[in-house]
């Protein structure tokens, strides 16, 4: 077995020294120098700083004081176990085996002590990679693991590493290749760019243009957006107040048709009650109305009985007033005419009456057509003087001409006085006629007919 910094040939422990040196992190590097006293003060003096721009120096340092010691152990030691724990896949695995029941097992087969770390063949085989023989070579050198003379002359086996370093320089070849055509590749897309490059700044100043035009736009955009959002929360203000006001109004809404409801209640249990008293008196109408049917019917029968008696009556009556339309056609109006004083005015209208006014259909006189017509034209004269000389003072102003205006009514007042005598005659002519004594046969001829109308017509217009 060789010990630790046994002398090994073919080692150079000032070069494996510095590979160690090397490896170390700055921040490992920085407390290995803290923690030894001397080394720090050796490093800080003349003011230098531990700082990362001065690791180079600081090496320097330490690998003379490393050299003045000839690499030994003590000075040595400190400097593995800051680059030991770095490498952390190879230190978990054989811390891992080392504290393991295995090696205990094997230590104690093989009578090895508590401080004497060794690795079996199989184990150093399992975890020996050629890719990390400098780290092997640093645990070789300074480590407190003891190799066999075998396992050393692997590590130092240089041809490994030269097989290793051929097979990395052939896919290295391969790959310098490889990077040509795409280098070639790339110079010819480069090309490509480089028009497209120009292309694109054209388009970058064009964008350019475009993106400050946006900026403005977007500058707007942003005003507008500030007063629509200020519009916003002037809205949603306005609409918790609005919320505000609905929640109390709905609030009152509620109560009051909580009161509404009770009221409507009350009124629907009283029209219950009322509906049930008159579906009583219904009941009760009801059969009282049948009974007025059946009297209804009753007085029906004796309606009809009576309308048959009334039509008998209406009939007697109906010859009865034959009578006088008898009485009337009897008048010789030509002489009653002569045997009156009228004026030309009141001769026309007496003409006019009998021979035009009211006739019916067949043109017989009629006493209840006749008789009143004539008299109404008569009583008009009176009424239209009196009138007359009731507005004299208005209608006097009206015509313009008071002695004219009173001409009239003078000649008036004559017509008046002749209607008056007219009427004097014809109430004593009636008087007669409707008091003489007639015969039978008198009273079974008919109304005047057409032929004797027709005389008694040219008799009026004389």
């Amino acid at each position: 077995m060789l010990g630790n910094n046994e002398k090994i040939p073919g080692v150079n422990l000032a070069d494996v020294f510095t590979k160690m040196l090397a490896e170390l992190p700055w921040s490992s590097l920085r407390n290995y120098v803290q923690a030894n006293a001397p080394l720090a003060k050796l490093c800080t003096i003349g003011g230098h700083r531990l700082e990362p721009n001065k690791r180079e120096r600081i090496e320097k340092l330490i690998f003379r004081e490393a050299q003045k010691a000839e690499f030994s152990d003590s000075w040595c030691n400190g400097v593995f176990a800051s680059w030991y724990p770095v490498h952390e896949v190879l230190h978990g695995s054989l811390e891992n085996y080392f504290h393991s029941d295995e090696y205990k097992a094997y230590r104690e087969a093989e009578k090895l002590g508590e401080d004497d770390y060794v690795l079996p063949d199989a184990k150093f085989a399992e975890y020996f990679v050629v890719d990390d023989l400098d780290k092997w070579r640093i645990l070789l050198c300074f480590s407190p693991l003891k190799f066999s003379k075998e396992q050393a002359a692997k590590i130092l086996d240089d041809s490994q590493g030269n097989a290793q370093l051929l097979t990395k320089l052939k896919d290295v070849e391969n790959e310098r290749e490889e990077l040509s055509r795409k280098a070639a590749q790339l110079a010819a897309e480069a090309e490509k760019l480089r028009a497209k490059q120009s292309e694109a700044g054209n388009e970058i100043q064009e964008l350019k243009k475009q993106n400050r035009q946006l900026r403005q736009d977007q500058d707007q955009a942003q005003q507008k957006l500030e007063s629509v959002q200020a519009e916003m929360r002037r809205l949603a203000q306005e609409l918790s107040q609005a919320d505000g006001v609905r929640a109390e109004r709905e609030k009152a809404l509620r109560d009051e048709m909580a009161r509404t409801t009770a009221r409507l209640q009350s009124d629907c249990d009283r029209v219950n009650k009322e509906l049930s008293s008159w579906q009583s008196r219904y009941e009760e109408q009801r059969l009282a109305n049948r009974r007025l049917e059946e009297q209804a019917q009753d007085a029906s029968r004796q309606a009809a009985q009576a309308d048959q008696q009334r039509a008998a009556v209406e009939k007697r009556e109906s010859e009865k007033d034959k009578f006088a339309d008898l009485v009337l056609s009897r008048i010789d109006w030509a002489k009653v005419g002569g045997a009156m004083k009228m004026t030309p005015t009141v001769r026309r209208n007496f003409n006019s009456l009998i021979k035009r006014l009211n006739y019916e259909e067949d043109r017989s006189l009629t006493i209840e057509g006749t008789l009143p017509e004539f008299w109404s034209k008569l009583v008009k004269d009176e009424k239209d003087l009196v009138d007359n000389i009731a507005k004299s003072n208005t209608r006097e102003v009206q015509t313009g001409d008071m002695d004219d205006y009173w001409r009239t009514l003078n000649d008036m007042f004559a017509d008046v006085l002749i209607n008056l005598e007219a009427r004097m005659a014809m109430i004593g002519m009636l008087q007669e006629i409707f008091f003489q004594q007639l015969a039978d046969e008198d009273l079974a001829e008919p109304a005047l007919g057409k032929s004797k109308a027709k005389k008694s017509d040219k008799a009026g217009e004389n």
